[in-house]
This record gives C-alpha cells, sequence and structure tokens, in this order.
C-alpha cells in the first residue's frame, strides 16, 4: 500500500489545509486536528496504525489518496488505452472544411497572414462529396465551417449543405466566423444548416479591439459585430454562442470588460446559450513574442480573475478529459479550398503539411500523419506517465508537441494548473463553500413564516 502519486495534500493561504486527487477527483478539507495523522500517513502508510481510525482509512482508500502498490500504473495504462481508443475507435468523420482563404479582416496576430486567399471552387466541392461517401463506415459526421472568413462563401456551404442532406446524410456544424457577415438573411438560415454552435471574437475594448481585430480598409469592426450579436440573439437562432477573446498580455485587463458586456447585454440567456472564453495568443516569429501566455501565466491569468473579479475564465477544478484533436484522430481532416488536406487548421495553406487530397487516397504523407498521432505522443512520455497532472491533462496542444518534434523544441506544452493548482483549488474551494452557504440561507428564509 502507498501514498497515490496522484495526491496533493497542501496548506491553502486561507483555508487550512486540503487534500486533493486528480484520479478520482475526491477534494476534501483536512481539519487541524488530522493534519499530523494524513502527514504521516503519507510518509508510511503501510506502517500507520489505523485501528483506531478505521472511518479515515475507508475514506483515503475510497477516495484513492492511499492505494495498492501496482494501482497508480494500472490506472495510467487503462486510462492510456481508453485515449488511445477515442482517438481510433470512432464512427465519426470529423471535417474542418475552410472553404475560402479569404478575409474581409486583416488582425494583426493572424497566422495567416501571409497566405494567398481564394475560395472552395465547384470541382472541389464535387471531390469532397464523393470523399465524404468514401467514409460510409463512419456514419456520424461532424463539421466545422472555416477559413478565412467562411461567410464570404456562404453559397459553397449552403450547396455542400443542400446536397448532404439530399443524400440523406445528417451532420453538426461549428461556425467559426468573425461576426462582421452575419447579417439577417445569413441568420435566418443557420438552423436549416444545421449549425448548432458559432465561435465570435471580442478582444477587449472598442479601441482595443478595433486596434486587433480591424478590416482589410482598415477600419474598425466592433461596433458591426455587436449589432450582429444582437440580431442573433434576438433570433429564433436556437444554438450555442462563444465569444472568443484572444488574449494575451497586452489586453490582459480586458477580457473582464467582453465578459461583464455580454453578460449584461444577454442576461437571461449568458450561461445558457452564449457565453466567453479566453483563447490564448501564441507564435513564434511573432515581433512581440515576449506578449504571450505560457501555461504559468495562464494559470495566474485565470486565478486573478477567479479571486478578484469572481469571473471563472476557466475551470478552478481539474477536470478529466480524454483529450485529442484533429491531429492526433484517426478519421479528422482540415480540408483546404483545394481539397488538399491537413491534420492542424494552423496548417491551412502551408505546402509542406499537406498530408494529402481528397481524390486521392493513395498518395499521402504517412509519416507526417504518424508524426502527429503518434510520434510526439504526450502518452508515450515518460515525464507525462509519473506527472500528478496525466489525468486531468490532454498533453496539451498537440501541434507544439509536433513541431517540439520536428526542430528540437522545448515549447510549453502543460496545464495551465501546473504553477497555480494551490490557488485555483482554494479559489474552487471558496466558491463551493459560498454556494452551500448561499443555498442554506435560501432555503431558511424559504421555511420562515
Amino acid at each position: 500500500m502507498k501514498w497515490s502519486r496522484y495526491s496533493h495534500f497542501f496548506r491553502s493561504k486561507r483555508n487550512g489545509y486540503l487534500l486533493y486527487n486528480s484520479a478520482s477527483g475526491f477534494f476534501l478539507k483536512v481539519e487541524d486536528e488530522g493534519v499530523k495523522d494524513i502527514e504521516n500517513i503519507i510518509k508510511d502508510p503501510e506502517g500507520f496504525d489505523f485501528s483506531e481510525m478505521p472511518g479515515l482509512y475507508m475514506t483515503l482508500r475510497r477516495a484513492g489518496f492511499i492505494v495498492e502498490d501496482t494501482t497508480d500504473d494500472d490506472y495510467y495504462n487503462i486510462l492510456k488505452m481508453k485515449r488511445i481508443s477515442a482517438n481510433y475507435v470512432t464512427r465519426t468523420l470529423l471535417l474542418t472544411i475552410a472553404v475560402t482563404r479569404n478575409c474581409n479582416f486583416n488582425c494583426s496576430y493572424c497566422y495567416e497572414g501571409n497566405r494567398t486567399g481564394y475560395p472552395m471552387s465547384k470541382e472541389v466541392e464535387d471531390k469532397l462529396m464523393d470523399f465524404i461517401d468514401l467514409h460510409k463506415r463512419e456514419d456520424q459526421l461532424a463539421i466545422i465551417w472555416y477559413g478565412g472568413e467562411p461567410l464570404l462563401a456562404i453559397d459553397r456551404i449552403r450547396s455542400i449543405d443542400k446536397r448532404l442532406k439530399e443524400k440523406g446524410r445528417k451532420y453538426n456544424a461549428f461556425l467559426v466566423t468573425n461576426g462582421y457577415l452575419l447579417t439577417e438573411d445569413i441568420i435566418a438560415d443557420l438552423n436549416d444548416l444545421s449549425i448548432n454552435r458559432i465561435q465570435i471574437t471580442l478582444d477587449g475594448s472598442r479601441n482595443t479591439h478595433d486596434s486587433r481585430r480591424y478590416q482589410v480598409s482598415g477600419k474598425g469592426s466592433f461596433d458591426v459585430i455587436l449589432s450582429n450579436l444582437e440580431k442573433l440573439m434576438a433570433s429564433d437562432y436556437s444554438g450555442i454562442v462563444n465569444i472568443r477573446v484572444n488574449v494575451d498580455m497586452r489586453n490582459r485587463d480586458e477580457y473582464k470588460d467582453v465578459y461583464h458586456l455580454i453578460k449584461e447585454r444577454f442576461p437571461d440567456t449568458y450561461g445558457d446559450r452564449i457565453w466567453v472564453y479566453p483563447g490564448y495568443v501564441k507564435g513564434d516569429g511573432h515581433p512581440d513574442a515576449s506578449c504571450f501566455f505560457d501555461s504559468v501565466l495562464t494559470g495566474k491569468f485565470v486565478a486573478d480573475l477567479a479571486e478578484n473579479d469572481e469571473i471563472n475564465a476557466m475551470p478552478l477544478l481539474p477536470q478529466k478529459t480524454m483529450g485529442g484533436c484533429t491531429l492526433t484522430k484517426r478519421c479528422a481532416y482540415v480540408v483546404g479550398p483545394d481539397g488538399e488536406l491537413y491534420k492542424c487548421w494552423d496548417d491551412v495553406g502551408i505546402p509542406e503539411m499537406v498530408v494529402g487530397h481528397i481524390d486521392d487516397m493513395s498518395n499521402w504523407n504517412m509519416p507526417l500523419i504518424a508524426r502527429g498521432m503518434t510520434g510526439c505522443s504526450y502518452l508515450d512520455s515518460p515525464v507525462c506517465k509519473e506527472c500528478f497532472y496525466f489525468p486531468v491533462c490532454d498533453g496539451g496542444c498537440h501541434k507544439i508537441r509536433l513541431r517540439n518534434l520536428m526542430d528540437g523544441g522545448d515549447r510549453d506544452c502543460c496545464s495551465y494548473f501546473r504553477d497555480s493548482l494551490d490557488d485555483l483549488l482554494e479559489l474552487h474551494y471558496e466558491q463551493k463553500m459560498r454556494a452551500e452557504k448561499n443555498k442554506a440561507e435560501e432555503k431558511r428564509s424559504a421555511n420562515e413564516p
């Protein structure tokens, strides 16, 4: 019997000692009188005398804080097996379709800035239909409409949707758009186009947003996007709207401005049909690379927002995840406007990252595919195997891992919990205690005459 490597016992800043297990998810407060016992159990669980406290033994065993000698390794192998199966054994064909590389914006940080833009042709659309037909074994279909700005090619989206439905191929779609072209005519079609989720980006206040996400003409976009968003939420659209804020060290303080703006504009639907989340701007070769976030800064950003502004930008309690992305999944591809195939959104327009083509099922770049799916996998990392965060970490960005593999780099892939776990767990504990207190007060008030 031993103390599990997935157990974390620490003294919080304001609430005494807390105990958390990343494998089981159990999170407990340890009263002062029990601290010495826990410290002795951590040192020697086999030699600790539980005879007078069988309840403590049962709690620690049930919650996975103390385990048999092989349990942690067995758990690792089982979870690894499940994660591999999730990537390889699937009935879903996931296609991110860049219907155009054109864009009406010229965002300062866009990774597609230097790549030629053009739309998908009718000929490529025909080949795409054939490609989808070849994947009949994957009877479920999910599509992400992507670009460029996909709404510049709304007619292509409509045509593909019509043909899929004529074939009886049901699917769900996610639209990634800058929101500028969400006119009333397009909004009216969203439900019929099976688009059940939309991502729109606002990067802070009007001035900050317009200095970062401006039109090709140089004019700002904030007011039009916000007006379109109000039309969208007032329509009969039944899907979910995610407002992404691309956060770096220059605009981090304005994340809360967008949060309050959206929450106040849409009080009846916030947290249900619309919410705000951060997207951390990263990249190599950028002239202002010092502005980018790493896992340490991300954790601090999340903790600061929760503590100072009572905003949970991201979860404060680690959650189990199966992870995976287009790069790691067997039946997931990014389709470029020419029908070329990639394994990551960021690769669209980069010739050396093409892995195949929708009309040629034989001449594929299998070494590149294999590097992304297995060669850079955190599931084979000795460091990750022993890591406390393994149950709640999906390995970070697999594209970053692939780049590290290809050029020998050491870019950060770790969870934002890594250097902020104690602070985030304490904040979660305090929120939980406040919620329980409020619930008890509401119950007491309801029972008062």
